[in-house]
């Protein structure tokens, strides 16, 4: 099947599962992966690899649209006002998941690096098909506040643990050779992909707040927007750094220096389904499901693991911080997605770590099919249960729109 035909198939059954799913009462997000695991090579097969190679850069602009909607939460008046919570809550519930994933791994023997690798990787929490739900339930409120911060600085906390257990393996690995030039190969690519992803995405994001001010009409609004991911995903990829954080980056940078950014946001909003349907129903083609039984003891654990180091230490956050008794119980089952960076970093561990590769990918790209299918139902069940959905009823959201009517 050509890639044409692929794409038209794709949107056309991601708009049908996203309708069926809605009468179990599951996140259409679920429907979409559901439809591109049907449609994929380990299910059905009629969007094959050479297919989903040739549609991946449209996943790619996704993606990066959806971290620059996601970047508006750096909003400097909300961040100064919420912004150390948001630090400490996502600190506390990704270092958890994290010792917990490491400490079990070392319990059942694995080496200190696959185990290290693994517990990086444990933190991060998916923001595509959290944000999608939100949108979905339109969930507005102290959780989903909170849920936004952590999800924005929640892969930046990943990436630099990942940078960290990277660096201490090239260190121990090569401690026969020259320590200067082993020290510079194992932190540059921290401090290239961190620091340099960031700087790009600030210029990407001077030059769209800048021209912004010079478009009025919606439909140039949206080209600007478009060509400026574009640019900003298609240098990342050049330059090996992020997409993940450049886009956040430009979003944070558009959010701060543009008064035309809500407009903007609110624009993008109305008009970018198409490309998170294209983007869920790729990531669910990707899954390969076949792997879910060969994940073994070490699978288990990490999904175990990283579950109650996310859930753990959401509560936990959010006691000590004194927040609402909506955040407390539900912030951690809101936080159980896994996918895009986790896969990017599983890809990055094969190129870099050809010995540890194997056992990591094995359990990651397991769990990922597994948390890719339970995380956004998570989600949902935890936006309605605290209310702060409009499907709540007469939850507190409910109640306060009632009274602003009265």
């Amino acid at each position: 099947m050509d890639e044409l035909t692929s794409l038209g198939l794709i949107l056309l059954l991601a708009l049908l599962a996203g309708h069926l799913v809605r009468y179990a009462h599951v996140p259409e997000v679920t429907g979409y992966i559901l439809a591109g695991v049907a449609l994929g090579p380990s299910v059905l097969g009629w969007v094959s690899h050479e297919n989903l190679a040739a549609l991946q850069v449209l996943s790619e602009v996704a993606l990066g649209l959806i971290l620059f909607s996601i970047g508006s939460v750096f909003e400097y008046s909300l961040f100064r006002r919420a912004g150390r919570q948001i630090l400490y809550l996502t600190l506390i519930e990704s270092v958890l998941a994290a010792v917990l994933v490491t400490g079990g791994m070392l319990l059942l023997g694995l080496p200190w690096q696959v185990a290290g690798l693994l517990g990086a990787v444990a933190m991060a929490t998916a923001p595509a098909s959290t944000l999608m739900v939100i949108r979905e339930v339109d969930s507005r409120g102290p959780l989903t506040d909170n849920l936004l911060g952590i999800i924005a600085v929640n892969n930046l906390f990943c990436i630099t643990a990942y940078s960290l257990v990277a660096a201490a393996i090239d260190l121990t690995d090569n401690l026969g050779g020259a320590f200067l030039p082993t020290l510079y190969r194992s932190v540059f690519p921290f401090v290239w992909q961190l620091f340099g992803s960031v700087a790009l995405g600030f210029l990407v994001g001077l030059m769209l707040a800048g021209w912004s001010r010079q478009v009025r009409e919606t439909g140039e609004m949206l080209i600007l927007l478009a060509g400026s991911i574009l640019l900003c995903v298609g240098l990342s990829r050049l330059l090996d750094l992020s997409p993940l954080v450049a886009s956040l980056a430009v979003g944070a940078t558009m959010v701060n220096l543009a008064a035309q950014s809500r407009k903007l946001f609110g624009t993008l909003a109305g008009t970018d389904p198409p490309f998170y349907a294209i983007f869920f129903v790729i990531a669910g083609a990707d899954l390969d499901v076949s792997l879910v039984p060969t994940m073994g003891a070490a699978g288990l654990l990490y999904i175990v693991a990283r579950a109650l180091g996310k859930f753990i230490g959401a509560r936990v956050g959010a006691q000590w911080l004194r927040l609402g008794p909506a955040v407390r119980r539900y912030l951690g089952l809101a936080l159980m997605a896994q996918a895009g960076l986790a896969v990017g970093l599983t890809l990055a561990i094969d190129d870099r770590f050809e010995t540890y590769a194997p056992q990591v990918s094995t359990v990651v790209l397991a769990a990922v099919v597994i948390y890719e299918m339970i995380g956004p139902i998570a989600t949902r069940f935890a936006l309605v249960r605290s209310g702060e959905s409009a499907m709540s009823g007469e939850g507190p959201r409910a109640v306060f729109e009632a009274g602003a009517r009265g």
